[in-house]
């Protein structure tokens, strides 16, 4: 397999729309990483043009050491998989994974070989006689993989391959990517909207928006330790709440006030925050760190929606100026436009400039907390 580097890359379209800015990514041999964004932040257009079906516009891209910004697609030694398949519905099962290496013209015997070993990988062998149109979208997606994984190539990229399953099937397929991660020990480049996939699948996730890598990393370590507001907010699921606080002193120690209730800063972040006194600040708490307050001294809410997953319960609140949503254990008969207080686990609390929306805490502090 290889290593994937880009460096400042860049993608410009007629009119000097920039799809992709300035782009640097490093992707280990055998890496597993997974490219996230919202619609439209460049994330498909960085893997066509790895892939070579996107030209670049500026910037290097190299595969396995070798510089492949002029080299065609099929030189490259890579394997696309697609959104919808984009397989020859004449053609059966065995022909379409099949078809590559015909064109190449391997041995009859090496193409069979290869075949079959990948339909026995993907538990497709009872399908190689059908045609495409006689299967289900899982199975079309295991045919794509399968014609992918016949031609041994350095790195395989995958374009959203699982958005057009049904939720429970993309469950499962997920699973089953991963697995066969493991077993080839293969380069692979996975792009997705989808965070969930992205937290689940990727070694490492680079999250971008607006054509710019916004901040690389292990899932969890985005997940704890988000660069600005767009990162906190888009990794994770409910998304991360962000509460509009001011910071006041008050007896020696420093509280954020939101409106709704008064929360007592942690002694770790009283020194990084001090300059912000007087100041408002945007502050930001994960729904599994946002318990409910029996004592009623904590952030008063009215709760808007009840979502009952059987294990949790998520509540959807208002305070005086935001939305927020918490996870909460499934004990309490929670009623629409009931109020409720909640206490924020301060000592995981982020905190964000309202006007950069950069982190203010510094990693080392956000890693020292976090290994408590």
């Amino acid at each position: 397999m290889a290593k994937v580097i880009l460096k400042d890359v860049t993608k410009v379209y007629d009119g000097d729309v920039k799809a992709v800015d300035s782009v640097n990514i490093e992707i280990e041999d055998k890496e597993f990483v997974v490219f996230v964004g919202p619609s439209g932040c460049g994330k498909s257009t960085t893997l066509r043009m790895v892939a070579g079906l996107e030209e670049i516009s500026g910037g290097e891209i190299s595969i396995d050491g070798d510089v492949v910004n002029d080299v065609p697609p099929k030189d490259r030694n890579i394997a696309m998989v697609f959104q919808n398949y984009a397989l020859y519905p004449h053609m059966s099962v065995y022909d379409n994974m099949a078809f590559g290496l015909k064109i190449r013209k391997l041995p009859k015997a090496e193409i069979d070989q290869r075949v079959r070993e990948a339909a026995k990988i993907l538990d497709i062998e009872k399908y190689l006689d059908r045609k495409p149109k006689q299967l289900s979208g899982g199975q079309r997606q295991r045919v794509a993989v399968g014609r992918a994984i016949v031609r041994n190539p350095k790195v395989f990229l995958f374009d959203e391959p699982l958005s057009n399953l049904d939720a429970k099937l993309r469950v499962q397929m997920r699973a089953e990517i991963i697995d066969l991660h493991q077993r080839l020990q293969a380069t692979m480049i996975y792009v997705t909207h989808d965070q969930v996939e992205a937290m689940t699948m990727g070694d490492k996730i680079v999250v971008m928006k607006d054509g710019l890598v916004q901040q690389i990393g292990s899932p969890l370590y985005l997940y704890n330790h988000p660069i600005n507001k767009f990162v906190a907010g888009f990794i994770g699921s409910p998304p991360m709440n962000f509460l509009n606080v001011s910071v006041r002193e008050q007896g020696g120690h420093l509280l954020v006030d939101e409106g709704s209730g008064t929360m007592l800063v942690d002694a770790s972040h009283e020194a990084i925050l001090k300059p912000y006194v007087g100041k408002e600040i945007v502050l930001g708490i994960r729904p599994e760190d946002l318990p409910y307050d029996e004592t009623g001294k904590g952030l008063m809410t009215t709760i808007t929606v009840v979502e009952p997953l059987g294990a949790e319960i998520h509540l959807w609140a208002k305070t005086a100026t935001s939305h927020i949503v918490s996870k909460v254990p499934p004990h309490h008969n929670f009623k629409i436009g009931e109020s409720v207080s909640f206490a924020p686990v301060m000592q995981k609390a982020r905190y964000f400039d309202p006007a950069t929306e950069r982190s203010i805490l510094p990693v080392d502090v956000v890693e020292a907390k976090s290994a408590n």
